[in-house]
């Protein structure tokens, strides 16, 4: 890489990651894994509408499966009470009657000729029949009645007839007659019937005056809280309440395929997201990482879906227990990005009540904020881990409590009993499965780390006993890379675990290593240069091979072999020169690789700074001779290119530097190292 000062402190001439190239296996892996989610996202998708839908889904104008609760506020119109009340006032209009002033003109010949047996025709066959059974004499008093007292009822101004209370009328004309009771009601009927012929219903009118009334009566608007039972099971789902339940995000009894299908798409597009997110790092490191991503993926999606199963409000709660996998043993970009979008898409393929994702989605992120926060600091213990998580867990349900219980009703004693006995639960969860994790897939979290750098460690007690020298020089290294390490913002304990077994590799031949040489002898001098380079860059396979015989993560051996990267035993090479015109160079550097990440790098820095002061010696007796030694330890890396693949700033390598000399002055304070006035 080109090492030019720019503005905002970079070395490089463009900040760049780590680029770790995708070979074919690794590709197919990616492939075959997404594949995998793809799959599981199907599986969950159709095996929760067979719990929530299939066997509990309601059907229009079926009996209800289960009990359906309101779930929000919701306000309807009450469409079967305002029809029936509508109908109700529109049946009080039995029709509007109008006058047909074109008949009357024929009503009045009837009258004219009721004598003439022909116009009985027009009466009912029962008056027509009394009429003809009826003595002679006393058809012609009982029909001249009729007649003169018709036309008398008959009131004609232009071409409107005027019968308001005709029927009235005709019963006190009647009674002013000679005629019986018998013949008076003969006479009534007669007349009504041919009165009534003048007038008739209008049925367009009535419809209007109906319509009128109908109008008249608002719909009827119901309200119903959260908690309200909407129908019973059993009862029949009515079209009106289907609707409220789909508002509600209750399902209908039939395969949501678009819901599927569209799911689906978004998952397989979210399988590609990482290529432009600063997790590709990490997650394309290793088979393993991409595994252990995908595993933690899919086991957060199967435990929301339980929770889910539990209780509605438990859903969000399924991520708990990732989330905290994650932060232990992932970096805060990767662990954010799984723990938001994973946990969100968990939502979506977890339950088939759409309205269930507003519940589930804000718990899912409250959670994952309040990881990010408080394990900025990785606890290093399981107990602490342990009331760490539990803290998320409770301070999320808390904070969305408050939230639900302004918009939405709050859960009841039992489901809050639940969720509680949930938290509990997944966290204890989280502590059961990160030791499990972290020996499967080969991560590491602080809590590792830690045991790992306990003096009590079987290997460093190794090196403590076998190689003192060794064992002196990774503690003032690990002292060293630390410090530096707290500066810039890397994982300090991660280095410091790095530094403890860095060279344990040494065990195998520790006399060969200056550090542990008595002082005068060299087992070098009786040795050819190659011989001895060959010892010497053998520590690192052999640190390799011992990290593995002992169990270490591949974290540790990251370490081992990339705290020296591709550099050259510069001495050895030069005294086989004077021996020999042919010497190749490749046979007297490291294998590599060069550091690729900032925690070797510093390691690799590190460890040269204590190698040069050290063989300095006396000779550094001021903090500006201490400063010119560790720059020109920096200069020679970045001129072998051996800090090439790690994002450094050029305000890093001056803060490594500045702690480096901070340390040192602080480490041999006993010696003549002075502020040069």
């Amino acid at each position: 890489m080109k090492f030019t000062r720019r503005k905002g402190g970079t070395i490089n001439s463009y900040p760049k990651k780590v680029a770790v190239a995708l070979t074919r296996d690794s590709l197919r892996l990616e492939w075959f894994l997404r594949l995998i989610v793809i799959t599981v996202a199907g599986i969950l998708l159709f095996w929760g509408w067979k719990l929530d839908v299939a066997s509990k889904g309601f059907k229009v104008g079926s009996p209800s499966p289960r009990d359906y609760y309101v779930l929000s506020d919701v306000a309807y119109v009450d469409e079967a009470v305002t029809e029936q009340l509508r109908e109700s006032q529109a049946s009080r209009v039995l029709g509007v009657v109008v006058h047909d002033v074109s008949l009357l003109p024929i009503v009045k010949t009837v009258l004219e000729e009721i004598d003439k047996s022909s116009t009985w025709l027009y009466f009912p066959q029962g008056l027509a029949d009394i009429l003809n059974t009826m003595p002679a004499q006393k058809r012609e008093v009982v029909l001249g009645v009729t007649r003169d007292l018709g036309l008398r009822l008959m009131v004609f101004n232009g071409d409107i007839f005027d019968g308001n209370d005709l029927k009235l009328d005709l019963w006190r004309y009647l009674s002013d007659t000679d005629l019986s009771i018998a013949d008076q009601n003969i006479v009534y009927q007669i007349l009504s019937y041919l009165l009534d012929l003048a007038v008739k219903v209008d049925a367009e009118a009535t419809s209007l005056v109906r319509e009128f009334y109908r109008s008249g009566i608002d719909p009827i608007e119901r309200l119903l809280q959260p908690g309200t039972l909407l129908v019973k099971k059993g009862d029949v789902i009515t079209p009106e309440i289907a609707e409220i339940l789909k508002s509600q995000g209750y399902l209908e009894e039939r395969f949501p395929w678009m819901q599927l299908l569209l799911s689906l798409f978004i998952v397989f597009l979210w399988t590609f997201l990482h290529r432009y997110t600063e997790l590709r790092e990490w997650r394309e490191t290793s088979a393993r990482k991409m595994t252990y991503f995908v595993t933690l993926l899919l086991l957060a999606w199967i435990l929301q879906f339980g929770m889910a199963r539990v209780n509605h409000f438990c859903i969000g709660l399924g991520i708990l227990p990732i989330v905290g996998l994650s932060y232990m043993t992932m970096p805060f970009i990767s662990a954010m990005y799984l723990g938001l979008s994973g946990g969100l898409l968990g939502v979506m393929v977890s339950s088939s009540n759409s309205f269930t994702y507003l519940y589930a989605m804000l718990p899912v992120v409250l959670i994952t904020v309040l990881a990010h926060a408080l394990f900025k600091d990785k606890p290093t213990t399981r107990g602490k881990a342990l009331l760490r998580i539990l803290t998320v867990g409770l301070g999320a349900m808390a904070l969305w409590f408050v939230f639900i219980g302004v918009f939405y009703n709050v859960p009841t004693a039992k489901e809050t009993l639940i969720i509680l006995i949930a938290i509990f639960i997944l966290s204890g969860a989280f502590v059961l499965l990160l030791p499990l994790f972290e020996g499967i897939f080969d991560v590491v979290s602080p809590i590792r780390l830690m045991e790992l750098t306990h003096p009590s460690n079987p290997l460093l007690k190794r090196l403590q006993i076998e190689a003192p020298g060794t064992y002196h020089h990774v503690m003032t290294v690990s002292t060293l890379a630390e410090a530096a390490a707290e500066r810039i913002g890397a994982n300090a304990l991660l280095v410091r675990g790095g530094a403890y077994y860095h060279d344990i590799g040494k065990l195998k031949r520790p006399h060969y290593f200056i550090e542990n040489q008595i002082e005068g002898e060299n087992v070098h001098d009786t040795l050819s240069p190659s011989i001895s380079a060959l010892v010497i860059l053998s520590h690192v396979q052999d640190g390799v091979n011992l990290a593995k015989e002992y169990g270490l993560p591949s974290a540790m051996i990251d370490f081992i072999t990339e705290h020296h990267g591709t550099t050259c035993l510069s001495y050895f090479y030069n005294r086989a020169k004077e021996r020999e015109e042919h010497v190749e160079r490749d046979q007297y550097c490291y294998p590599g690789p060069k550091p690729r990440s900032k925690e070797t790098a510093l390691l690799m820095l590190a460890d040269s700074t204590e190698a040069a002061v050290r063989a300095l010696g006396s000779s550094v007796l001021n903090v500006p001779a201490l400063n010119d030694a560790i720059r020109q330890v920096i200069e020679v890396k970045k001129k072998e290119g051996q800090l090439d693949e790690v994002d450094l700033t050029m305000r890093d390598l001056n803060d490594i530097q500045q702690a480096f000399v901070k340390t040192l002055m602080s480490m041999y304070h006993t010696r003549q190292i002075k502020e040069r006035k």
